[in-house]
């Protein structure tokens, strides 16, 4: 079970970071608990400019992978930090990443009442319309006097606090499960509809159940996503080991959700490309995961030319390139002769016409949104690259 805790101050010394330290330490046997901080945040505003939003980009993808959610706040004024108040803004405002999602709010502070006042603002917030999480409740986790509640080394030495801490953790790793157990259910129900089993498809080239088509996806040897024709992240293949680790939890997201922000503007750029219909495909040689890939977007369109949407497809071609370095290619499938067998008899021999290829500087093909051919790609080996734009994060 994965758990994300927030730290929710920017403050440099935080209590409330050494009980998730503890937490996390403590409860590591029930939960891998990973610390996020929300320093590193701008302060939110509808105006900020997508360049300035990687670390709010990064900071949603860690709360949808997450199972549940944490949220320690301090007190202050009587009420939580300006800068806790600005994350979750960020996570509400046009996106649903906290949508359903069971959290938890603790927190410690100075004052004998604790962030009792915090707590109760806190909860209130997570429960609107806009963040609508699953809260559980009754579940108050109150550290006060938290000067005196903790070791140099960081342990929580209140007995009567840790004693408290341990029934409610365990009741939110147990509200968890209900909500993973009620998915699973859920998911094995739409299975077993002998309906989908026996269903097919006709096709003008044949007949596939839907069994077939998912394994045919399954089985091929590249991994497809798809962004819908309103530039929303539609479908992507099940394909175990995929080069890009897909999570059902974005889809439905706009290709600005689902995509780092510097790298929007040159995944818009292919898109809007097949759109207006001046390309149909831009292809981009990628170093992947240490191995060489490759990378190709297709303009999806009806039998009327009509834009469907932008398929993705990406596949390790290490072997390929492998059985080319090692020669296979080097002898005729049709005839049997090296190419590099005597060529005198061109009675039975037909001519080869070699295409040269275009020459490393020549810009003519070159795709003007993302600076890449569709022969190739000028960063094909940033290693930092993002995979799907090859635009780096950095």
């Amino acid at each position: 079970m994965k758990i994300l805790a927030l730290v929710g101050t920017n403050a440099n010394f935080s209590y409330n970071r050494i009980f998730l330290k503890y937490m996390k330490k403590h409860f590591r046997q029930m939960a891998d608990i990973e610390i996020a901080e929300i320093s590193q945040l701008p302060p939110f505003s509808v105006d900020t400019p997508l360049s300035e939003q990687t670390e709010v980009w990064k900071l949603k993808q860690k709360v949808k992978a997450a199972d549940g959610v944490i949220f320690s706040t301090p007190e202050y004024d009587h009420g939580i930090p300006a800068a806790l108040k600005s994350t979750v803004e960020w996570l509400s405002y046009k996106t649903d990443v906290l949508k359903h999602k069971p959290v938890m709010v603790v927190g410690v502070s100075y004052g004998r009442q604790a962030s009792a006042r915090s707590q109760v603002q806190m909860r209130q917030i997570l429960v609107s319309p806009d963040c609508n999480a699953n809260l559980l409740p009754g579940n108050e986790v109150l550290i006060g006097n938290a000067s005196h509640s903790f070791s140099k080394d960081g342990r929580l030495i209140n007995a009567e606090a840790r004693d408290n801490l341990e029934i409610c953790f365990t009741h939110f790793v147990e509200y968890i499960q209900i909500f993973e157990n009620a998915n699973k259910e859920g998911l094995d129900m739409s299975v077993k509809q002998p309906t989908i089993s026996e269903a097919y498809i006709n096709f003008p080239t044949g007949r596939l159940t839907l069994k077939e088509v998912q394994q045919i996806f399954s089985t091929i040897p590249f991994e497809i996503d798809l962004i819908d024709s309103t530039d929303h992240f539609a479908w992507f293949s099940d394909k175990p080991n995929r080069e890009h680790v897909r999570n059902v939890a974005s889809l439905g997201e706009t290709v600005q959700e689902c995509h780092p922000p510097l790298a929007v503007p040159a995944v818009m750029g292919i898109i809007n490309s097949f759109r207006e219909g001046k390309k149909d495909v831009v292809t981009r040689p990628l170093w992947m995961n240490g191995h060489r890939s490759l990378i190709q977007y297709y303009a999806l369109r009806d039998v009327n030319g009509h834009y469907l949407g932008t398929i993705e497809f990406t596949g390790n071609v290490e072997y390929i390139l492998n059985l080319f370095e090692n020669g296979a290619w080097s002898t005729d499938g049709n005839t049997g002769a090296s190419e590099s067998s005597d060529n005198d008899n061109t009675d039975t021999a037909s001519e080869v016409v070699a295409t040269p290829a275009p020459a490393a500087n020549d810009d003519t093909d070159a795709d003007a949104t993302t600076g890449a051919s569709d022969a190739g790609s000028v960063d094909a080996n940033d290693d930092e690259a993002d995979a799907t734009t090859g635009a780096s994060e950095n």
